[in-house]
Order: structure tokens, then sequence, then C-alpha cells
């Protein structure tokens, strides 16, 4: 066991270090663990430096399309350099140089899934013209179960995403993106403060059309129509230029000035602070892509903090917001259904906070990351254990 304890662990991924799933929740349960853990990823700091107990690697952002393809192909090679006793690499642009680190270091190495890249990748990055999404998806497909199975260690969000490695005989483990505990301190929500928010309606996370960014403007338009001192306060969070100009193209019409107010986006121990100024949480993602089975981490987010959520009817709203009577759940597409729900938590300042109550409780004793550390420890060790 002593020789588990001291094991040296590299992660890498093309996300930022800082990434609260990556660094603060996977990073520091090694960590605390008395493992040596080192984090190579995007930085605005560049190098090598120490943060938190880590040793963090980073890399500066490529700007080009060939620039993402040397940046993958360099942090692999550095995390190659290492020479670790197990590796955890996250997204799946690494997936075919993390095979080769695994083989050039003989050591174990875990592909942890995300999102539906099948679907995803083709999605955002294609045109809507048949069949070459469709073709797309297949060959997306192909290549991450022919490479996972090389991994052989596999690690998924939801359980669709790890079901077909199961099957091909991997060894597999949920990590479920739940908030932790430890950055997401749930609070007592006093009178006072439920007062200053109550009438606040707030959206944390990515805007883009699939999650609901325009249908957002719409929902906020129509609801400050019928109460103009309901307020929507949006963070400020585009992972490309096409989402933005969607937006903010809309934003630009006058029926539309002011409807929301824009918050900078913030990660980290900041988060919580944003998640808590509002007294109704919005979640309009819309039936398409993945996002019909991918569960959103910010509903945990949400719940730690005794928001109650308004949400799409979809699978993983009904079966995190609905089971737990959290929320509110309407049609992806109808926006009437989300100002009704808006306007009924408002005009019932208990109903709503009997349910941000409900959240918090279940996302204390079933939805925080200390239940997933739990079992990913555990994964670790029977890993390493065929190591000795």
């Amino acid at each position: 066991m002593d020789k588990i304890k001291k094991i040296k662990i590299c992660v890498f991924t093309i996300h930022p270090v800082k990434d609260l799933r990556i660094f603060n929740r996977q990073c520091h349960s090694f960590v605390k663990q008395g493992w040596k853990v080192t984090l190579i990823g995007i930085s605005e700091k560049e190098g090598e430096y120490y943060d938190d107990g880590v040793k963090v690697i980073g890399i500066k952002k490529w700007k080009s399309g060939w620039g993402r393809v040397k940046t993958v192909f360099r942090i692999a090679y550095l995390a190659y350099k290492q020479k670790s006793d197990i590796y955890h690499f996250h997204d799946f642009d690494l997936l075919i140089p993390a095979v080769f680190v695994k083989f050039f270091s003989c050591k174990p190495i875990i592909y942890d899934i995300h999102e539906f890249y099948r679907i995803n990748i083709p999605y955002r990055r294609l045109p809507n013209i048949w069949p070459l999404r469709q073709i797309a998806s297949v060959f997306i497909w192909l290549i991450e179960t022919f490479f996972g199975l090389l991994c052989r260690n596999i690690s998924g969000v939801c359980e669709e995403l790890i079901r077909r490695f199961e099957k091909l005989g991997c060894r597999t483990i949920l990590t479920t993106n739940f908030a932790s505990i430890k950055d997401f301190v749930p609070i007592e929500i006093s009178d006072e403060l439920w007062e200053q928010r109550h009438k606040k309606v707030i959206h944390t996370g990515t805007l883009d059309p699939s999650r609901g960014s325009l249908i957002l403007l719409d929902i906020a338009k129509e609801t400050r129509k019928r109460c103009p001192d309901i307020e929507f306060y949006v963070t400020r969070r585009f992972l490309s230029s096409f989402q933005e100009e969607t937006m903010m193209k809309k934003m630009s019409s006058e029926e539309y000035k002011d409807v929301i107010r824009f918050i900078p986006h913030v990660s980290g121990k900041e988060l919580p602070q944003v998640v808590r100024q509002g007294g109704i949480a919005l979640s309009p993602i819309q039936d398409v892509g993945q996002y019909q089975i991918a569960i959103p981490a910010k509903f945990f987010e949400y719940m730690s903090q005794a928001v109650p959520i308004i949400a799409s009817d979809l699978p993983p709203s009904r079966k995190f917001v609905g089971s737990e009577g959290c929320g509110i759940l309407v049609k992806t597409d109808v926006v009437e259904q989300y100002v009704d729900a808006i306007i009924r938590l408002v005009d019932n300042p208990e109903l709503a906070r009997e349910m941000g109550r409900k959240g918090q409780r279940a996302f204390v004793e079933k939805y925080n990351w200390s239940i997933v550390e739990k079992r990913l420890l555990t994964f670790y060790d029977s890993i390493m254990k065929k190591q000795i």
C-alpha cells in the first residue's frame, strides 16, 4: 500500500489548467492521498510552477488549427517526459498521441471522457450538409472505440459514455461531474439574503444556441414584459467567436436591449459567489445533440447554494431536478413555459425556498464530489495493484 501512496500521476489536457473538474476535484483528490501530481494544460502562465500542491506545466493556447495540432502533440510529449507511474488524460484530441505515451512509457493510462464527441464534434465544426456530419460521426466513433480499447482504462461523466467500453472488457468508472463541497460550500439562506436575490434569475455556463443562449434572450424579454423588476444575470462565457457573434447579433436588436446583464465569467473559488446571487437558476438546454443525455454540471452548483432550478424537460433534468423536487421542468423550446415557471417561483417565495432546500440537501447527501472521489481512488488503487 505504501508503494501505491507514493505514485506519480501525470494529468494532461487541452482544457485550462484551472478547470474545476480537473484541478479542483481530480488533482486535489490525488494530492490528498500524498501522491505526486503533475498537471499539463493550457495556461496564461507558461512553464513549470507549483499551485496548491500540484506541479503545473502551463502551455500557451493555440491561435490556429495547425497550432492546435502542434499543441496537442507537445502536451503529449511533455507528459511522456514526466516518467510517471500512471497517466490520466482528458479530451478526444489527445486520444491518439496518448496511446503512444502509454506504449512508449509502458505505464497504464486512463482516458477521461467528458462529452459525446461523435455527436459534438460534427455538430460544432461541420456544416449541416448530409451526409457530412453522419460520416464524421461514424469515423469519430470508430477512432474513439479503437484507441479507447488500447487505453483499457476509461472514465466517463455519464453511464452512456462508458457503457460500450465496459461491454468490450475495459476497466471503467463513472465520474459524474458533481461539484465539490470544498468549492461550493452549502450555506443557509437567511431571510435577508433571500430578499436580495429572489427576483434575480441567473445562468452560468457556456453560451451556445444548443445550450439555450438564444431562447434565453426570449425568456428574459417576455419575463420582463410581465414583471419589469425581475433581473437576469448571465455569465459572459463563449468558447468560440461563432457562439459570441450569434448571441450578440440577436442582442443588437432594439427589442433585446438590456434584457439581460452580463457578468464576467469566473472559475474556481469565485463561481459560488456568482451562483449565490440568484434566486432562480435557468438551464434552457435544447433537445439537440448530446444534450438529450448529457448531465449539466451547473445543476449541482445551483443545488449547492439552494437555488431552485428551471430546466428543460430532458432525461438528465428529470433524474436530478424533477425527482429531487428542486425545480420546475418545462418544454425545451416553449418560451411561455419558462416565463410562467419564473413568475410562479417569484410569486411563491416559500415554494422557491423549499425547492432550493431540497436541492441543497440532495447535493450534500448524494451529488457532491466526495462520493465520486472514493470511487476514483479505489479505481486507481486497482490499476496500480496490477502493476506491482
